[in-house]
């Protein structure tokens, strides 16, 4: 399909093609004088601010080394031996000093080839209540050997209790500091969630083994967010960054940014999406998983270098110059990488005021071709606009805001009027069939076609009682208005509540839900419907007789269960419509409201749906022409606040009598009957009293159920 262009795109191209020409070169004059100027100082600036970094990352880590040969000799000397609780303070007193002096060190370790491991951690978590937790574990003795405590500031004891759940298992010799470390070397691990927090980090380690032949290990933790919170502080430029990268290509140090102003935003950064698993290698996250994309295109364009190479490079990152570099630091047997990224908008604070300046013209100029092309298009192009933006509204069928559209030009205003045209036959059709099926259909860019499908739905016909008398008595054109008033309101009430119109027949309504659209409260809907529908048709029903109008009493059917919905006809004329015998029952029940004097019938599985959120009396448990097994129906009362305490109770009643009643106590039912009928008329109670004095007469024959059956079809 071949590209098409607006009129007010086609003339503002001719004047910005123009204007940007002029624009371009003056620009690419100035820009190429700068480039060489750039491209030292940025060389210059980003060596100083690796080299800086690489100081810093040396004291970061450096700190380490010193502390694990320092615990070794303390360990040799049979200092930090460990026989009892009274040693804990003696261990305390040594590590506490060192951890405080180095902060970037969270915890320590002294683990043995028992399974042993000492744990001095400052815990944060504790906030002023405690901060210094210390953990005792004895692997081959079994949890009980083993206990924690917390300490205040001042290693004040302020709890102590055995090992939590999470740690009755624990084993320091299956740690990644314990198990990957060989003997008389310093062990990096790679970045891992601490058994305690789950936060990411790395630990140092360092393995020996002692004059009588046994394994001991001092380890140090570290935790990447304390890294992260050097780097997010350096700033080499005013939008430059620097940062620490993982071998693997996974930011260990973040580098400047708003999102992590404070440590829990940095360590959610660090966290890549998922489970933090204890000892399980930290899945941290790239510059791409972080939206960094000035550091993405950084790495990228490393990658693609010769990495022996120490100079700066440029590159492109949303669409700006940048221009990077890296630096190596091993950490053990692994290697981390200082990178600097610097845009190169912060070398260019002159040459940016000049080619601003020549910006701020062609953008004046460019703003003239615009109103220059405003005013040339206005003409031709505005109301050609809102006759597409009309054609869009008929094409979703929204035909109630579509505007009167006017213009000089005879063919525009030939076009407007067809579209009136069109907007008048379609609100037309919408008055014969249901329109979100036509959306649907209009969106899938289908054509009806004959077929149907299997649904969960819920179906309602409605009938007016001795309407044919009424209808007699009426000439056609009154007739006409008043069931137009009736239909007004039921159709009112079931539109709000998403109702499906399938047809009217005569008086009758058939309406169901859950199709075309799916809906998971149908049967609510429906109950909800009904309801409003018979209370307002008792307001108009006194409004009419005082108008001099006959009343219209109308009968309720309602029952949910799978059906049939779809296209019934030939390949000419459709109609969407329901098939099945939920729908057969649904009318049977709204002639029984006849039998039993009652306006709305619906089955236990509409009662079922709905919920307590209506209060029901049960009615009675029929078998209808079609079917052999028995089906409760109930009158739904109204919403469960609504209903009078005294209504429910006399419904409470009825449903005790037809217990009785089918359970073959007709004379109890017969008095209970009565007593209820005592308070007021009720159809219902009339009718089942004048069966128990029947069978109280004539008892009825053998085996009984209780199941009326009816010849309803």
């Amino acid at each position: 399909m071949r590209k098409t262009v607006t009129i007010r795109t086609s003339l503002l191209r001719s004047f910005i093609t123009l204007i940007l020409g002029v624009s371009l070169t003056i620009l690419a004059v100035m820009t190429f004088g700068a480039k060489r100027t750039v491209e030292e100082l940025s060389g210059i600036l980003i060596d100083q601010s690796s080299r800086h970094a690489e100081d810093e990352l040396a004291n970061f880590f450096g700190a380490v080394d010193g502390m694990l040969g320092m615990s070794k000799a303390w360990w040799d000397a049979d200092m930090l031996d460990y026989r009892g609780r009274s040693d804990l303070a003696k261990l305390n007193a040594l590590f506490r000093p060192l951890l405080e002096e180095t902060p970037q060190i969270t915890s320590m370790m002294l683990a043995n080839q028992e399974g042993f491991e000492y744990l001095l951690f400052r815990d944060l978590r504790g906030g002023d209540e405690y901060e210094w937790y210390t953990r005792i574990v004895r692997a081959d003795r079994g949890p009980d050997a083993g206990f924690e405590a917390r300490f205040t500031s001042d290693m004040t004891l302020h709890s102590e209790g055995p090992l939590p759940a999470e740690a009755r298992d624990y084993d320091p010799r299956r740690r990644p500091f314990y198990a990957d470390a060989d003997p008389g070397e310093i062990h990096w691990t790679a970045p891992y969630y601490f058994f305690v927090t789950r936060d990411a980090g790395v630990t140092a380690s360092l393995k020996w083994v002692d004059e009588a032949g046994a394994e001991r290990l001092v380890a140090f933790d570290l935790l990447l967010m304390d890294l992260s919170r050097f780097t997010s502080g350096l700033r080499p430029t005013p939008d430059g960054q620097v940062f620490v990268m993982h071998q693997d290509g996974s930011i260990l140090g973040l580098p400047a940014d708003d999102r992590w102003h404070d440590p829990p935003a940095v360590r959610e950064a660090l966290r890549h999406p998922g489970d933090a698993q204890a000892d399980q290698a930290a899945r941290l996250s790239t510059a791409n998983d972080l939206g960094l994309q000035a550091v993405a295109a950084a790495v990228a364009k490393w990658r693609g270098l010769d990495r022996d190479s120490s100079g700066h490079f440029d590159f492109t990152a949303a669409g700006e110059p940048w221009w990077g570099g890296f630096r190596s630091v091993p950490i053990g047997d692994q290697m981390l990488w200082i990178g600097v990224a610097v845009p190169e908008r912060d070398f260019l604070a002159q040459a940016d005021a000049q080619r601003n300046v020549v910006l701020v013209v062609s953008g004046i100029a460019l703003l003239v071709a615009v109103v220059m092309t405003g005013v040339l298009a206005r003409r031709y192009s505005r109301p050609l606009e809102e006759l597409a933006a009309q054609s869009g509204r008929i094409r979703d069928l929204r035909l109630d805001d579509a505007p009167k559209i006017e213009s000089s030009l005879h063919e525009v205003s030939e076009l407007a009027r067809a579209n009136d045209q069109m907007v008048a036959a379609l609100q037309s059709f919408s008055r014969y069939v249901p329109m979100d099926l036509v959306r649907q259909l209009v969106g899938r860019g289908e054509v009806a076609r004959i077929g149907g499908r299997d649904a969960e739905l819920t179906i309602l016909f409605t009938d007016v009682a001795g309407f044919t008398s009424v209808s007699e008595r009426m000439s056609p054109q009154r007739l006409t208005d008043h069931m137009a008033e009736y239909f007004e309101v039921i159709l009112e009430e079931l539109d709000r509540q998403s109702a499906t119109v399938d047809k009217f027949v005569g008086d009758a309504v058939v309406a169901f839900w859950g199709a075309p659209e799916p809906d998971p409260d149908q049967a609510k809907h429906a109950v909800r419907a009904v309801l409003r529908c018979r209370d307002r048709l008792r307001e108009m029903n006194r409004d009419w007789e005082s108008r001099g109008l006959p009343p219209l009493p109308t009968r309720f059917g309602l029952n949910s269960g799978d059906a049939v919905v779809g296209n019934v006809g030939s390949a000419n004329r459709l109609n969407y419509t329901v098939l099945g015998d939920t729908v057969n029952m649904a009318s049977r029940l709204e002639a029984l409201n006849g039998r039993y004097g009652t306006n709305v019938l619906v089955t236990d599985r509409v009662v079922e749906a709905a919920g307590p959120e209506f209060a029901w009396r049960l009615i009675d448990r029929v078998a209808v022409k079609g079917r052999t097994q028995a089906v409760a129906i109930y009158e739904p009362l109204g919403e469960a606040g609504s209903v009078s305490p005294a209504e429910v109770e006399r419904a409470r009643a009825y449903e005790a009598a037809l217990a009785a009643y089918a359970e073959g106590r007709f004379a109890d039912a017969e008095a209970a009957l009565a007593r209820l009928l005592e308070s007021g008329p009720d159809r219902p109670a009339e009718r089942l009293l004048d069966l128990c004095r029947r069978f109280v007469e004539e008892p009825p024959e053998e085996p009984w159920d209780g199941v009326t059956t009816y010849d309803v079809k």
